[in-house]
């Protein structure tokens, strides 16, 4: 269990008493289409450049904005009692070279919050599974060198709100296989 939460922690999934923008990344360019942001927090909102964002709460303390942003540099910010998250983004053609392109997943009108996602019990935001829905297991096999058991915790190496790294990646790949081999 304690490997588990290391490598949540390093990898950025673990949200202890505070929140997270979850899509997009820091220094992501959104090169086509609106930004659509998703975050987490407790009783949070979302700003953009300073100003507040409407946004839909598809849960308990989960934000998803969708904002046609003028081209250029903006500031994204998750704030939250007691907290806050700022990250920069470029939206439109020809980011600089601070900024690398964001690869959405899902894509963006194709699949609802609701389709991965749920409500415990316990009232709890959680991930249900569901990545073999729509991706077939023999490509999962053919990609990755772990046994069926291990890729079941798909989101210890990617990200499923999307990256700006090859396969949607938390971290580059020799990061990523160090997390857990210590290679």
């Amino acid at each position: 269990m304690r490997t588990l939460v290391l490598v949540l922690a390093a990898a950025g999934l673990l949200v202890a008493q505070g929140g997270k923008i979850v899509r997009p990344s820091d220094g992501a360019a959104i090169v086509s289409g609106p930004l659509d942001i998703a975050a987490r927090a407790p009783g949070g909102w979302i700003e953009l450049d300073g100003k507040p964002v409407d946004a839909e709460q598809p849960f308990p303390d989960v934000f998803r904005a969708r904002i046609d942003a003028v081209p250029g540099e903006h500031v994204v910010s998750l704030i939250w009692e007691g907290g806050r998250e700022d990250i920069r983004i470029w939206a439109g053609a020809n980011p600089p070279g601070a900024f690398t392109e964001f690869r959405q997943h899902p894509p963006l009108d194709a699949i609802e919050c609701a389709q991965c996602h749920g409500v415990s019990r316990r009232g709890r935001f959680r991930f249900r599974g569901g990545c073999e829905s729509c991706h077939a297991k023999e490509e999962f096999v053919k990609t990755h060198p772990h046994p069926m058991h291990v890729l079941e915790d798909c989101g210890q190496c990617h990200n499923a709100h999307g990256s700006t790294t090859d396969a949607l990646l938390v971290h580059p790949r020799e990061t990523a296989c160090r997390l857990c081999h210590g290679l």
